[in-house]
């Protein structure tokens, strides 16, 4: 088959498209025969070597939407989905024609998604799942500050909060950022370069402050995002592009009884993923969730492109496409 395979780290400019077996199974796994494949950020980290304990050689690439071709007869002939933090770091990935996998990490996709529309899923709404509800335990009725919020996931926090039936106020980087959110569902919107989040959130809220804040930047808008909080809110990092260091006012902490939380998808495997994606599908077939937009289609062979598009930051969702999906 051919794969994203990797020997050794370099950057995305060197990737080539590899021949390589098509994985063998064992007791309780799956063969999946692979439609199509998100790109995201930490594929690139992953093929560049940003992930210390990465193992070598292996196939990069962690969301995957295709079907069962072998393993336990009644998924034979299933079309599935999946997404793993394990997956194309610690253990061959997605961006291949096929992958082999525990059967517990597979899951019917939403029969309202076609395949390349499932395989846009896994990281961005995983992410967003984890750090609004598992971690942030949002309620109905709360305000929810969203940074990085005309990114994949930021846009998927969003749709998420208001399934919950919580208020949102976005934080975008700049005027562009505000343009790309212009119908999305949100009470307000702070920008990043006009340093206006605690007042837009205080404005908002009445005052009170902001009963949970998403941080997908990092540093550059931790004190922010703590400023604007309200006395117990609570606060999940989890990426620190903009920044890993920050000043934190430790008095002003303890007594505004605030909660910090780090997440990082990369601990939750593809059997972890699984049951998460397991809950989104409800929401999916309902039409409380939409899937991210995909902006671009690429076949495996053009993986370079793919990643060439997905490392510039563009705006929308990139996709391999192995099988007509």
């Amino acid at each position: 088959m051919k794969a994203v395979y990797i020997q050794k780290h370099t950057p995305i400019a060197d990737l080539k498209i590899t021949d390589v077996p098509v994985p063998a199974i064992g007791a309780g796994d799956v063969l999946v025969k692979v439609a199509a494949s998100g790109v995201n950020p930490s594929d690139i980290a992953s093929f560049e070597g940003r992930f210390p304990h990465g193992v070598l050689p292996r196939v990069v690439g962690r969301d995957f939407s295709g079907t069962v071709v072998k393993g336990p007869a009644e998924l034979v002939g299933v079309e599935v989905w999946g997404s793993g933090g394990d997956l194309g770091i610690n253990r061959d990935g997605t961006h291949a024609e096929y992958i082999a996998l525990p059967k517990a990490a597979v899951v019917p996709r939403p029969k309202n998604l076609s395949l390349e529309q499932s395989a846009a899923v896994g990281v961005p709404l995983i992410t967003a799942f984890s750090a609004l509800v598992l971690l942030g335990r949002v309620k109905a009725g709360e305000w929810v500050i969203v940074s990085g919020a005309a990114g994949a996931v930021g846009q998927a926090a969003i749709q998420l909060a208001r399934v919950k039936r919580a208020h949102v106020v976005a934080l975008v980087k700049d005027a562009s950022g505000r343009e790309a959110l212009r119908s999305s569902p949100v009470e307000a919107i702070a920008q990043s370069d006009q340093a206006d989040l605690e007042a837009v959130v205080r404005q908002a809220t009445q005052g009170k402050g902001a009963d949970l804040a998403l941080n997908g930047v990092g540093g550059s808008v931790f004190a922010s995002l703590v400023a604007s909080l309200s006395v117990g809110g609570r606060h999940v990092v989890y990426s620190a592009t903009g920044g890993r260091e920050f000043t934190l006012d430790i008095l002003s902490f303890y007594r505004n009884q605030l909660s910090l939380f780090g997440l990082d998808t990369q601990k939750l495997n593809a059997t972890d993923c699984a049951a998460i994606l397991s809950e989104l599908v409800p929401l999916f077939e309902t039409g409380s969730l939409e899937p991210p937009t995909i902006a671009g289609r690429y076949p495996l062979a053009d993986a370079a492109a793919a990643y060439a598009r997905v490392a510039a930051a563009k705006s929308g969702k990139v996709i391999l496409v192995m099988t007509p999906g």
